[in-house]
């Protein structure tokens, strides 16, 4: 009978632990995936956006794509929130007949707003629309 019961007991002991064992690994493997965008012709879209002491922002935005790739768009704007929505100060585009494409400009703002970027890239094949993506950055006070 106390054999009975110490088999039992170390049954159940296995089981309790090797589960605990199995979750951890899923665990480790979740933790070490990458998460990115889902690009199939876009290989890169960067942004920067930075404003001064004097108010002077000035952002950079470029777009990289796969060689198939003929022609890069992109549009940027500087946002302000005012009356409770976001607003266009001024907006920019530029376009390049490569598979490269890069924006930068600078724009005196108003004190006492919060300010963003907001800008798209798009990527084309012989004037064929191929992808696009977005991006707006968060918010800062001046």
């Amino acid at each position: 009978m106390r054999k009975r019961a110490a088999v039992l007991v170390l049954s159940l002991l296995i089981l309790c632990v090797a589960p605990m064992q199995v979750f951890a690994l899923g665990t480790n493997q979740v933790t070490n995936s990458e998460i990115g965008p889902l690009w199939v012709s876009i290989t890169e879209f960067t942004n920067s956006f930075e404003i001064s002491s004097s108010g002077l922002a000035q952002f950079d935005t470029s777009l990289y794509a796969r060689s198939n790739i003929n022609k890069v768009v992109i549009n940027a704007s500087i946002q302000q929130y005012i009356n409770g929505s976001w607003q266009t100060v001024n907006s920019w585009t530029s376009t390049s007949y490569s598979n490269s494409g890069y924006l930068n400009q600078k724009w005196y703002l108003m004190s006492g707003y919060y300010y963003r970027l907001a800008s798209t890239g798009a990527v084309y094949q012989d004037d064929v629309l191929v992808e696009q993506t977005s991006y707006t950055g968060s918010s800062y006070w001046y």
